[in-house]
């Protein structure tokens, strides 16, 4: 029977969850045991990032592993390597899409839009871009055109190199749109 250490209460997250994201973060140096020394990541500091202890943390990987989110390689040199699979990629996509909904703070004056014309050859990805944005809580101004008041980037970038897209997708970065008070209201950022 699980502990519930894994399942927890509405607004918190899973530790298996900040395992995945921790390890997406770390993707684009490339991650092993190894290479603590020169990018300071570690099992250490991703059982600190998510305060748990080493059973706890043995098993949140064990979970990953478990939903072929993770893989793990042993390397000619004997470093073990940890990679995210593309299910594991798209899921910290998801949560990350997630929290863009909850996203407060102080506003910077611009809006981000996402603009596509995706055609229909790939037309799984152009759904689950669109999904995605609703999900995330973009304002749909035209049916392949969203804005979104805060930093999501990074977000926009994953997820359009991860269903290639990059020649049907478009990012802006907007200092002025003529309805910007009416978005206002909409994302109450008055």
């Amino acid at each position: 029977m699980d502990s519930g250490k894994h399942f927890p209460k509405a607004g918190e997250q899973r530790l298996s969850e900040k395992i995945l994201l921790h390890l997406a973060d770390c993707v684009e140096f490339g991650f092993s045991y190894r290479a603590e020394k020169i990018f300071g990541i570690s099992g250490k500091s991703i059982r600190a990032l998510a305060r748990a202890g080493r059973k706890d943390f043995k098993d949140g990987i064990t979970e990953l592993k478990k939903h072929k989110f993770i893989e793990k390689k042993k390397n000619y040199d004997g470093s073990i390597i940890i990679s995210l699979t593309d299910k594991g990629k798209l899921r910290a996509l998801n949560i990350r899409f997630k929290r863009l909904n909850n996203k407060k703070g102080v506003w910077d004056g611009r809006w981000r839009m996402v603009a596509f014309d995706i055609p229909d050859e790939c037309k799984k990805g152009r759904n689950a871009l669109r999904y995605r944005a609703r999900m995330a809580g973009f304002y749909e101004l035209q049916e392949s055109l969203f804005i979104y008041p805060y930093d999501c980037e990074k977000e926009i970038k994953d997820f359009v190199s991860l269903f290639k897209l990059e020649k049907y997708v478009r990012f802006a970065l907007l200092e002025f749109i003529d309805n910007g008070d009416y978005l206002k209201k909409h994302f109450k950022l008055d």
